[in-house]
């Protein structure tokens, strides 16, 4: 046998060698791992056999070698969703039990539609087949993700068309993000067949013009049909958005990923608690940035999103970033993906950003949940309980062990623009998000004050199961207040069994053990969802009227002490006898139904507190008390007492005039007279006491003053933030046991007696009334408009560009305005003056003239110089003359303050003209503070107060501004070259604007006449100081040239959320230790 040369081995050894490194990436694949993950797939968008939605990701899933039940993933059958056929289709639902998989992956919920998967076939045509998450579907993957850990993966399109609204809102809960509502894409030809054939119809329907754009672009589309182009000309580079990680992403994957994306995306925030792991970039000139401000779009923007929560984590990813074209067939190789990230396919999106940032997530990012603080339940002989009383706080118990608890809360109501509350309209996706803004805050408990719907139990139950911290609920027990005030009796009329079936309502349905049935006016439905963990008390009743409880006490004198199981009275008077009864049968039921004990206490406020006050006017005011001291628990209520009230800074009115309070000084040398009551009020305690409410308003309209400025109303966003703090404050260094502020959302339909009687009170709730303080003492503002289309007295035009044809627009042709802007809302009349020279207010005065209704108003207007003979009566005079001395005027006849405190009331001095036509006077325009008072103790008579509410404020309107004040009314351009000005509706005279109901002749038909009108005529003109009028413009001219303006009736108003600027001085106040 011939031996083999040494030559011939070193050539088997290499050519062995060769065939090994040439066949590595497959034997190394080989010899990798497997690792078990079982993945479900959702994916709605498979018209043709590509499967390109998902196919990226299971080829991935398949070459990092991870399994489900021991076998790769088959792209054609390993998912959920649309599975074409050879000209027939089938849908795979999600499948009985989720409660197995690790990671859920929603790749694209858009679907299919008939157009799509019929071509070329004879059933084609244009509706959905099959697409769009379903409220069905989300409740089966909030069930799978509270239960074990697992991670949500989610992309474009999620949230767009067909999902709907509601089913969109839930999924965007879900994911700790909002969604804009726009979407996006870019295209390297606007001309090409790609740009959809429904952007085409749709922007010719908006703009009139057929689709003729060209070259490389952005397509922005909303999901109200809106559509905006960024042409080529707007943009500074090519292949789409830029793409980068930012640190926390750069973290997470250890590598610095940047690449360009350009197919479709989402324009999404991250909730506060959120993550931005990679951002977009926008390649675009300056001037379309300025017109992406005017639509509220960023440049910058969230790419990927990640959420942690105590039970799940999840990521978003805002764009199609699975979907591509070029995926091999063969994934057993190792290597092939760094080699296209660097290599193959350095252009590719998929390969150069997607792939790596996945592999990372794939690998260390899963299952990743935070430390949860859990509300503790202590157990006695089979009683429960979660929190109890000290000395001077409530108590909860961490680690074991019971420790204080400052109450950090926010009031909620059960109402939002559109609906009265007994409508009980809120959703469960509103109740969620505002769950976490108050968690946010740094509030520890929320307050209500009557059954909610199921809504929102089953969000405070789902919240408190994700959040880190425990959010508590102090619930409070409503007593239907028109049959006490009525009987003047609490033991009389039924009350007492309608009170206790109240209670029971609401202890079975903070237990998840409820089935209340239809009431007109009130919550009902199923309540399933036990949150007795979290209920740190109960709080029973309301403001109790005096006369009630004092006519209580008149008629049941004879009536014994009560001695209760749980309470009893030493020493009570028959309402603290009565509302003894009413705590001990809350315990009685709870304690024999579900072995719970709760935290008790029952509505105070200062008009019914255990003091005296020599100084208070009102009789009623100081007529009575109900004293929490005269209610004493027995040893075997382990849950404890306390006492609440609500505390106003400006009311009642002994609070203005009381030494002891006007003259108190806090730790900060401030006279601080709300601070001086508290003081005084705790120390005849001898158990914790609760402010359970405390604020003031962020409105326009002003009720009552406070010595040291703490009014009721007229304040700023952020004077409301600095008083609402310095209340806390207050609270705190008194030794109170919290407070909890008043209130969360602002409520359109409250009312309050200065504005009353000026509006329709069937209509409130469809509008915003800026001059009803009730209305504003929220920390959520319900701002007028759609998000996007409001429109801001802020000296920036582009906002009134956005609104295109929705402005009224009028280029005079004489003066010196060259054009007129007019538009409204549900809160505002906008008006846009652009001037042909610049405005100097120390040499021009400006004039808006509004003729509101017919028949009446001033028909001659002495400017000075020159005297306006009108064709049409004047109803309104705005006069513009400095930032100072700007107000709004109306004609004297028409003045429903005059008529109703000088006519009606006989409060205020009358005038010989008021009740005559055309008599040439102009009032300025007041609202009432307080009818005369005599101090009983000072014996110091306080005449008629009231305030001119029509004087404008000079400012910014928009909240994105660093000068924002909400109570501007009025704002010249920094050119001078463009004056805005907005009137709130009810300055106005109209007691509804959605349907044009307005005051009608007060002189014939009284304070309540009223009439629909068709619209407002305005003018808008300029004089000089002496009132000549200026440029070519004549008296005549303006007599004739007056502006018809209508707008559209509506049945529900239009609006948005926003947090106020109060909001997050709160979370400042509430952060503090």
């Amino acid at each position: 046998m011939r031996s083999i040369s040494k030559h011939q081995v070193l050539f088997l050894v290499y050519i062995v060698l060769f065939l090994l490194v040439i066949t590595s990436p497959f034997w190394l694949w080989q010899l990798k791992k497997t690792k078990p993950l079982d993945v479900l797939v959702i994916d709605k968008t498979v018209s043709e056999k590509s499967y390109r939605e998902h196919r990226g990701l299971m080829w991935l899933l398949n070459n990092e070698k991870y399994v489900m039940n021991d076998k790769s993933y088959n792209y054609a059958k390993d998912y959920s969703g649309f599975k074409p056929g050879d000209g027939e289709y089938k849908v795979s639902p999600l499948p009985e039990n989720l409660d197995d998989y690790d990671l859920i992956y929603l790749a694209d919920q858009y679907g299919v539609y008939e157009d799509e998967f019929y071509t070329n076939q004879s059933k084609k045509g244009n509706s959905l087949l099959y697409g769009g998450l379903t409220d069905k579907e989300i409740s089966r993957l909030e069930e799978a993700l509270l239960g074990k850990k697992k991670t949500l993966i989610a992309e474009f399109n999620t949230f767009a068309s067909p999902t709907d609204e509601q089913a969109r809102e839930r999924m965007a809960n879900l994911l700790g993000l909002e969604w804009s509502g726009w979407i996006g894409r870019y295209f390297n030809d606007l001309e090409a067949d790609e740009v959809p054939l429904w952007v085409k119809r749709n922007y010719k329907e908006q703009t009139g013009r057929k689709w003729t754009k060209k070259g490389k672009g952005f397509l922005y589309v909303h999901s109200d049909g809106k559509i905006l182009v960024l042409d080529e000309k707007a943009i500074t580079s090519d292949n789409g958005l830029s793409f980068s990680l930012t640190n926390k992403g750069r973290s997470l994957t250890g590598k610095n990923v940047k690449s360009r994306y350009g197919y479709w995306f989402d324009v999404v925030q991250a909730k506060p608690g959120t993550s931005v792991l990679a951002a977009y970039k926008l390649p675009v000139t300056s001037s379309a940035r300025k017109m992406l401000s005017a639509y509220n779009l960023p440049v910058e923007f969230p790419a990927i999103l990640h959420q942690e929560n105590a039970k799940y984590n999840s990521y978003y990813f805002a764009g199609d970033f699975a979907d591509e074209k070029e995926i091999p067939e063969i994934y057993q190789t190792r290597g092939v993906t760094a080699w296209k990230e660097h290599f193959g396919a350095r252009h590719s999106f998929y390969w150069n950003a997607y792939v790596p940032i996945m592999k990372e997530v794939l690998d260390k990012g899963l299952k990743k949940t935070v430390k949860q603080q859990k509300a503790e339940v202590a157990s006695e002989n089979g009683l429960e309980y979660n929190s109890k009383t000290g000395a001077a706080n409530i108590q909860i118990m961490k680690n074991g062990k019971w420790e204080n608890l400052l109450i950090k809360g926010v009031n909620m109501g059960i109402a939002k623009p559109g609906y009265f509350p007994g409508e009980t309209a809120i959703s469960k996706q509103e109740y969620f998000r505002w769950f976490e803004q108050i968690a946010q805050m740094n509030a520890n408990a929320i307050r209500v004050y009557t059954l909610h719907p199921p809504a929102f139990y089953e969000a405070f139950y789902e919240y408190n199961q994700r959040a880190k911290k425990p959010l508590y609920l102090l619930h409070g027990v409503w007593i239907e207040e028109e049959k006490l005030v009525k009987t003047k009796n609490m033991f009389a009329g039924g009350q007492p069994e309608e009170f206790k079936e109240n209670i029971k309502q609401i202890i079975d349905a903070v237990h998840g053990s409820a089935d209340i049935p239809k009431r007109t006016g009130h919550a009902s439905g199923t309540y399933k969802w036990d949150i007795s963990p979290y209920i740190l008390g109960y709080i029973l009743g309301i403001e109790w009227d005096p006369e009630a409880v004092h006519e209580t006490n008149q008629k049941n004198k004879d009536i014994p002490q009560f001695k209760g199981k749980y309470f009893s009275t030493k020493q009570g008077n028959p309402f603290e006898i009565w509302m003894s009864q009413m705590m001990d049968f809350t315990a009685t039921y709870e304690q024999d139904r579900y072995n719970w004990q709760h935290s008790m206490s029952f509505t105070n406020w200062v008009t019914t507190d255990l003091l005296t006050h020599p100084s208070e006017p009102s009789e009623n005011e100081d007529l009575v008390s109900a004293d929490p001291n005269h209610i004493v628990k027995e040893t075997g209520f382990k849950a404890g007492m306390f006492a609440s009230y609500h505390i106003y800074p400006y009311y009642p009115d002994f609070l203005n005039y009381e030494d002891k309070y006007v003259n108190y000084k806090d730790e900060q040398g401030r006279k601080n007279n709300y601070e001086g009551y508290l003081q005084d009020l705790i120390k005849h305690h001898t158990l914790p006491v609760l402010v359970a409410e405390f604020g003031v308003p962020g409105s326009r309209g002003l009720t009552h003053k406070n010595i040291h400025g703490m009014d009721q109303g007229n304040h700023s966003e952020q004077e409301q933030g600095k008083w609402d703090q310095m209340l806390f404050r207050s609270i705190v260094n008194t030794g109170y046991a919290g407070g909890l502020v008043f209130t969360w959302q602002d409520e359109w339909f409250k009312r309050t007696w200065n504005t009353m009687d000026y509006d329709n009170p069937d209509r409130r709730p469809f509008w915003n009334n800026v001059q009803t303080n009730e209305q504003h003492f929220g920390l959520l503002s319900f701002d007028p408009g759609k998000e996007g289309e409001s429109v801001y007295v802020d000296g920036d035009p582009s906002d009134w560009y956005r609104l295109k044809d929705k402005a009224t627009i009028v280029e005079p042709q004489k003066g010196d305005i060259k054009q007129i802007r007019i538009h409204s809302d549900e809160g505002y009349i906008y008006m846009r003056a652009d001037f042909k020279q610049p405005l100097k207010l120390d040499s021009k005065n400006l004039y808006f003239l509004f003729d509101t209704i017919e028949g009446q108003g001033k028909k001659k207007i002495d400017l000075g110089e020159d005297t306006l003979h009108s064709l049409t009566g004047v109803d309104f005079l705005a006069e513009i003359k400095g930032k100072e001395d700007s107000h709004l005027l109306i004609d004297s006849y028409y003045d429903s303050f005059y008529f109703q405190y000088a006519h009606l009331l006989n409060m205020i001095p009358k005038a010989s003209y008021a009740n005559k036509k055309n008599n040439e006077i102009f009032h300025p325009i007041r609202l009432a503070l307080n009818k005369s008072l005599t101090i009983p103790d000072k014996k110091l008579r306080v005449p008629f107060q009231s305030y001119e509410t029509g004087k404008l404020t000079f400012g910014n309107s928009n909240p994105e501004s660093k000068k924002f004040n909400s109570l501007a009314d009025i704002n010249v351009s920094s050119d001078r070259r463009m004056a805005e000005l907005r009137i709130p509706w009810a300055l106005l005279n109209i007691k509804d604007p959605s349907s044009k109901e307005a005051m009608a002749d007060l002189w014939t038909g009284g304070l309540t006449a009223s009439k629909q009108i068709k619209g407002i005529h305005l003018n808008v003109f300029t004089t000089d100081k002496k009132g000549k009028l200026l440029g070519d413009m004549t008296p005549e001219d303006i007599a004739g040239s007056f502006i018809p303006y209508s707008w559209e009736n509506w049945e529900f108003p239009a609006y948005h959320e926003r947090l106020k600027e109060s909001y997050y001085m709160m979370k400042k106040a509430y952060s503090d230790k």
